[in-house]
């Protein structure tokens, strides 16, 4: 059977968005519409209350969306939420496979989709009045640069007078306003419900990472950005996506399932390149090696931060900035056109930038007296390590010693790939754990010490000690005056998961507490 758009049941407004004043009860034919739907049993003159893709969560007048997790078919909750009230539920399992529920003699509405997780970011963006067209959205995709570019955003419409919000990695907040971020970017639903909460507290700008995940998962198809930018693309998460090619059509996502007003690229970046030739018409570029629209050139790197000639299509400045690192001046260019796009002056940008605080857990000083710096990092590839380490390496007088390990359940390939990117590149390596979740910590270092050097030998290149604590705790001890400590993996991370269990640990506390063990 072919799918029916639904689009016969209510008009958009020339505004674009469902003109609905009270987000507590609406009718079912108004929020499925634009959805494509193969077949529907029952009626759609129902009010609904509110979405749910939780079964636990329903209730009475809910909507249940059952959508695939990773463990679990949402279908299989079916039932449940129907006992628990449901009026009605959309599924990708065709109805007449459902027959054991006696949908016929139900009170209740079931609507089959092809796609139940983009059926779920359509009616929520119909309940919530399509938040995306109600806000300037800026996404951001890619490997490396998400946070910090968000943050830099954030610091330059806010110093512009423009209330903002983020959403991403570290936490989700807007104004004084600060919730913790269980994933990157939300389910479809969560996503809507906050850009409509944002909107009701007048938030004219949010920032949003929009991770590979999400991508795949429909959590932000069909929605309005602004501006999208992407940064680059190397190896990560392909314990989910399974090799580069799926990583990679994940990450274009962004710019081919949703309406993107500015795109923008980083053409230094081989992707970044492809997905400009691809979508040209209307994209802006950046990059340092390329002829891009901003451009950094003549950089200076030192260790107090970052200074170079911007070349934009709006005029030319000189940048200077406390930023550490070259990977920073391609997050700040990144930033910058995503600003200037939106109308942000180049005078604010050299103003802003200059006075810029340097992000949580991104390159993060651990202040001390003693002589020596201690940075602390997020990076968790071999890609993000090489740049970590490059940007230490241009203002290390000493020794560059490096602490990191690798997460557990998660991709085993790059492993070997980060012992090689830190073992060929720091003067001294520490291997550690990460946070190893069901493996054996024993085991992922085993994994990393593939990538070692034949000529690196035990104790005078590197060690291998399993305690994450008494790995920082060593690194300090063996700093001397003008050697760098760069703590790689967790960065802003306060916890540390052991099998099951998760702990209170964070790399920055650990630093001080050793810094202080030092000092006696």
């Amino acid at each position: 059977m072919e799918p029916t758009i639904l689009t016969n049941w209510l008009s958009y407004p020339e505004s674009g968005y469902l003109n609905v004043t009270d987000n507590t009860e609406q009718k079912l034919s108004h929020l499925v519409l634009g959805l494509s739907v193969t077949n529907i049993l029952g009626t759609m003159n129902r009010k609904i209350r509110k979405i749910v893709y939780d079964s636990r969560k329903v209730g009475p007048d809910s909507l249940f969306v059952a959508i695939p997790g990773k463990n679990m078919d949402g279908g299989a909750f079916i039932k449940d939420a129907i006992t628990q009230g449901a009026s009605a539920f959309i599924t990708q399992t065709p109805l007449d496979s459902l027959n054991e529920l006696g949908l016929g003699s139900r009170d209740v509405t079931a609507l089959y989709v092809e796609n139940s997780r983009k059926a779920l970011s359509i009616v929520s963006a119909n309940f919530y009045r399509s938040p995306s067209e109600r806000l300037a959205l800026t996404g951001i995709t890619g490997t490396n640069g998400k946070t910090t570019t968000s943050y830099i955003l954030e610091t330059l419409f806010r110093a512009d007078g423009i209330r903002t919000g983020v959403i991403g990695t570290i936490n989700y907040h807007y104004d004084d306003k600060n919730f913790p971020a269980p994933v990157t970017t939300p389910e479809s639903l969560d996503l809507n419900r906050m850009l409509d909460e944002m909107i009701e507290e007048k938030i004219e700008n949010c920032f949003l990472e929009v991770s590979s995940h999400a991508l795949h998962q429909s959590r932000v198809h069909d929605m309005r950005f602004k501006a999208g930018i992407f940064t680059n693309l190397s190896r990560d998460h392909l314990d989910f996506h399974g090799d580069m090619e799926r990583y990679k059509n994940a990450k274009k996502k962004l710019f081919l399932e949703n309406r993107v007003q500015h795109r923008i690229f980083n053409i230094d970046d081989t992707v970044g390149q492809k997905f400009f030739e691809e979508f040209k018409a209307g994209s802006f570029t950046t990059g340092i090696d390329s002829n891009a629209d901003f451009k950094a050139e003549d950089i200076v790197l030192t260790k107090s931060g970052c200074q170079f000639t911007l070349k934009t299509p709006f005029g030319t400045e000189e940048i200077y900035s406390n930023l550490l690192g070259q990977h920073n001046v391609y997050n700040l260019l990144s930033a910058v056109a995503g600003a200037m796009v939106q109308d942000i002056s180049l005078g604010r940008v050299q103003e802003v930038l200059r006075h810029i605080q340097p992000i949580p857990g991104r390159f993060e000083r651990i202040e001390n007296s003693q002589g020596i710096s201690v940075l602390v990092d997020y990076a968790h590839t071999d890609d993000a390590l090489s740049n970590a380490i490059s940007a230490a390496k241009a203002f290390t007088e000493g020794k560059l010693i490096v602490v990191f390990g690798c997460g557990g359940d998660r991709d085993k390939g790059k492993r070997k790939a980060m012992g090689q990117a830190v073992l060929n590149e720091a003067d001294y390596s520490v291997i550690t754990s990460d946070n190893p979740r069901s493996e054996d910590p024993e085991q992922i270092i085993g994994d990393i010490l593939q990538g070692v050097p034949s000529s690196a030998r035990e104790g005078d290149d590197y060690a291998a000690i399993i305690n994450r604590e008494e790995a920082i705790e060593h690194a300090i001890h063996l700093a001397g005056k003008n050697d760098l400590v760069l703590i790689a993996g967790k960065g802003h991370e306060d916890y540390q998961i052991l099998g099951t269990q998760t702990i209170h640990f964070d790399d920055r506390e650990v630093a001080r507490s050793a810094l202080r063990k030092r000092n006696h």
